[in-house]
């Protein structure tokens, strides 16, 4: 048996006025293709044909207003048949739907339905009527939207709950993630914390045996030299002479590391606001090239910038020194009456500009001091790098420098 082929059909001949007539043609599907291009068929009659189904393309043809699909085989609609929006009226009569799509409540200008002698399901039989009249049929239409709206919110409140519960359980979920991963984390510092301990109570352990070990061979050693001790110790301090104050090379030599410090101090705060990067040598030699860069440039246009205003400055006083020694006391009225004038003009002036400079500076020193914290930061960020390896070499030394016993 061969398959059933698809019958062309020519929508343009069929054509009349706004009204597409394909019904009586055996069709088992709706040509939307050529449907889509006659905008003005309006009304589209494809009663009486073998329909089982329709394309999902098929409520894209949102032109029409009136569809007849009475007399095919229907089983189902498509999930967007909703999409028409623009149908008033909707035959569906004698076919073999049960339900009616979801997207049915979307149909809010139907005004006329009939869906008699099709097996529907009760709820949607009872809201569909007969339709044995034109009231009955509008009746239809209206209960039916209304039905299917209903569903449309039930379901659209099920599949909120729904969402809602995964977002729950997900939640929750993560909760759970969260608190393992803080069990382990806390376990895993409580083993740390074990083993430091355990560490350090050796560590304990042996200092307080060697000091076990060494005070019993002192004990033994003191008990026969305690008079000989006794006897040096008075004889070295008849011996000893008068301490002096420190002297003059000591001080100078303080003075020096005070200097010293008081230079690396301000190096460390040119370093830390220059600093870019890790804390290596590379680095560190960048910073001071450029820092010695940035300050010779700035010497050389201090002193372009001075040369020419210390010239000035210098013709200024020869012509003064000549006007002063040619009008002397003149010059002594007239600048006391001048700074008398003047005085009381700074002193109007300084309670004017004072609360604007004290407000000055406190923005100055408060920026100032966000930089400095700034960069200390980025310094402090760097340095732990190095904090493990110079807290070991501090101990190290601490332990490998202890008092040797004189006993």
């Amino acid at each position: 048996m061969q398959p059933n082929k698809k019958k062309s059909v020519s929508v343009k001949d069929k054509l009349n006025g706004n009204e597409i007539d394909l019904s009586l043609l055996e069709l088992t599907e709706a040509p939307v293709k050529e449907l889509a291009g006659v905008t003005r068929g309006t009304v589209l009659d494809l009663s009486n044909n073998k329909l089982v189904t329709l394309t999902m393309t098929f409520p894209t043809l949102t032109h029409l207003i009136k569809l007849d699909l009475s007399k095919n085989q229907l089983k189902e609609l498509p999930v967007n048949f909703g999409d028409l929006r623009h149908l008033r009226h909707l035959d569906l009569y004698s076919n073999e739907l049960q339900r009616l799509p979801v997207s049915f409540h979307q149909l809010k200008e139907l005004r006329w339905l009939d869906l008699k002698n099709n097996p529907l399901v009760s709820t949607l039989a009872e809201a569909a009527g007969d339709c044995l009249d034109q009231k009955g049929c509008q009746e239809a239409a209206k209960k039916v939207v209304k039905l299917m709206t209903v569903v449309h919110a039930e379901l659209e409140k099920k599949r909120l709950k729904e969402l809602e519960e995964i977002k729950t359980q997900q939640m929750a979920q993560k909760q759970e993630e969260d608190r393992l991963r803080e069990q382990a984390k806390q376990e895993k510092k409580a083993e740390k914390d074990k083993r430091k301990a355990e560490s350090v109570k050796q560590h304990q352990a042996a200092v307080s045996q060697a000091a076990s070990n060494k005070s019993t061979v002192s004990q033994v050693k003191s008990a026969g030299a305690k008079n000989e001790k006794k006897s040096e110790r008075q004889q070295t301090k008849k011996m000893k002479p008068k301490i002096a104050g420190p002297s003059f090379c000591a001080k100078f030599f303080m003075l020096l590391l005070r200097l010293f410090i008081l230079v690396g101090v301000a190096m460390a705060v040119v370093f830390a606001l220059n600093w870019e990067g890790p804390l290596t040598l590379d680095n560190a030699s960048k910073v001071a090239e450029r820092t010695l860069d940035k300050a010779t440039g700035y010497g050389l246009e201090v002193y372009d910038w001075a040369s020419p205003h210390l010239l000035a400055i210098r013709e200024q006083w020869k012509h003064l020194s000549r006007f002063v020694a040619k009008n002397g006391r003149d010059i002594v009225n007239i600048a006391w009456d001048r700074t008398v004038h003047y005085a009381k003009m700074v002193q109007q002036q300084f309670w004017v500009t004072w609360p604007i400079v004290q407000k000055r500076t406190s923005e100055v020193l408060s920026l100032t001091g966000e930089t400095a914290v700034h960069y200390w930061r980025i310094v402090c960020r760097e340095a732990p790098i190095y904090y493990e390896e110079l807290v070991e070499k501090i101990t190290q030394l601490f332990h490998g420098t202890q008092t040797p016993d004189r006993s």
